[in-house]
């Protein structure tokens, strides 16, 4: 019996997710923007047929798109992540152990005795995602992570599913794949291997191993092995935590006014606060910064920072809101336009293993403790933002531009799809 490896990748991911809430998008050109709608950061195929690139500003293809009738879409955060969370739990309903690797790709690995079987039980899958979400997806097997990663690229083009285990066909595939697209290949080992002349992944799955360890590091040697059916990578089924969490948004437009200043962050502490309870996490360290536009050519760019260590860790928006707000009148320059502001959570440790000091309050940080779980549970139950801290603001005028974005179908129920009869 051997260990078998699939990577489950929704295809088309945030162009996928638009089109389940509307048919008349099946085999239309989509395009997803930026935060902003600055970029693009997802194309369907039709999109990608008619050679918009992805990262390309906006307004370069403004006129391709118009030309073209490509629909646009501004990016929809809580719709993807929803849709992505769907997928992901009917994964794990057929596999215990499965590493979700990116909003929109999982991993699993499944013992086998029967390779012959393995196709079918994935078409199975493929099937019933799609059918259950709309979500069209390509899954690759293979023996290692890093294989399975080449056949999901071959998957995608293919019926939806490919396997990887035959070594002819294995060595065929890798020989046609340049050695930029290997799954741990930057930039910068592309082109030092291209250089050595090593330009396809059968070449690098060939190298002398100490070579490569001396040449590059430990990662790059394990990338190789499992190039050739040897497994190095496991799936990580639990992943650690965070050591640092960050939130950073660009505003729709520029700020000058410290009042929306301390609006934007207000929600930026309030949604780094969040992700480090959902870890189980309190922080002892906070960085609050602002910057200006770095594309202004008349203005010089401006990076303000702050930090500022705690006497005692913690998990609390308010207690963060607070000393936030005390770090960003410190930074603020009068006369500046503020394009962009920045919150820096790190000194984390475990809930569990808080470090008392002899000023704290036990009772005062149980009861906020207690305070900032309900207050989870309630955003989390009837939708983000239902419970607010006064600070975040209401209008929140400076909030970033997204004027096309799609309704939240599945997470409010103001916007939940509606069908005439």
């Amino acid at each position: 019996m051997r260990d078998c490896i699939a990577l489950i990748d929704c295809n088309n991911f945030y162009a996928s997710c638009e089109r389940v809430f509307d048919p008349h998008l099946k085999n239309k050109p989509i395009v997803v923007l930026s935060n902003n709608d600055g970029c693009i950061i997802a194309r369907s195929n039709e999109a990608k047929t008619l050679g918009i690139k992805m990262g390309e500003p906006y307004f370069k293809c403004k006129n391709l798109i118009k030309q073209e009738n490509v629909k646009v879409f501004s990016s929809n955060y809580t719709l993807y992540a929803d849709m992505s969370n769907r997928v992901m739990n009917i994964v794990k309903e057929h596999f215990v152990n499965t590493e979700v690797y990116s909003i929109d790709e999982a991993f699993v690995s499944f013992p086998s005795e029967n390779l012959s079987e393995i196709e079918n039980r994935f078409i199975k899958l493929r099937d019933k995602i799609a059918k259950w979400t709309g979500i069209p997806v390509s899954i690759g097997v293979a023996p290692t992570k890093t294989l399975a990663k080449v056949a999901s690229k071959i998957a995608k083009k293919s019926s939806g599913v490919f396997s990887l285990f035959d070594k002819a066909t294995r060595n065929k595939i890798l020989k046609e794949l340049p050695i930029g697209s290997v799954w741990g290949i930057g930039r910068r080992l592309n082109k030092r291997f291209i250089r050595l002349g090593i330009s396809n992944a059968y070449q690098l799955s060939t190298m002398d191993h100490k070579h490569v360890k001396d040449l590059t590091n430990i990662n790059i040697l394990r990338t190789v092995l499992e190039l050739g059916g040897i497994k190095c990578i496991d799936i990580d089924s639990q992943p650690s935590n965070k050591k640092q969490i960050t939130t950073s948004r660009a505003f729709g437009k520029t700020v000058t006014n410290i009042k929306f200043l301390e609006e934007a962050v207000s929600v930026y502490v309030s949604r780094a606060a969040e992700k480090l309870r959902i870890q189980n996490s309190k922080c002892s360290i906070i960085t609050v910064a602002l910057s200006t536009n770095r594309f202004d050519e008349k203005n010089t760019h401006k990076f303000l920072f702050m930090t500022e260590s705690l006497e005692s860790s913690t998990s609390s928006t308010q207690e963060l809101i607070s000393i936030a707000i005390k770090l960003l009148k410190r930074i603020f320059h009068k006369g500046l336009m503020y394009k962009k502001a920045h919150i820096f959570l790190s000194g984390l440790e475990d809930s569990k293993f808080k470090q008392y000091s002899l000023k704290d309050n036990i009772e005062d940080i149980k009861q906020q403790d207690k305070l900032m779980k309900a207050f989870d549970k309630i955003n989390k139950t009837f939708g983000s933002d239902t419970m607010k801290y006064a600070n975040t603001g209401i209008s929140r005028d400076w909030f970033m531009k997204r004027e096309r974005k799609s309704n939240r179908y599945t997470t409010n129920w103001n916007e939940i799809l509606k069908i005439n009869l």
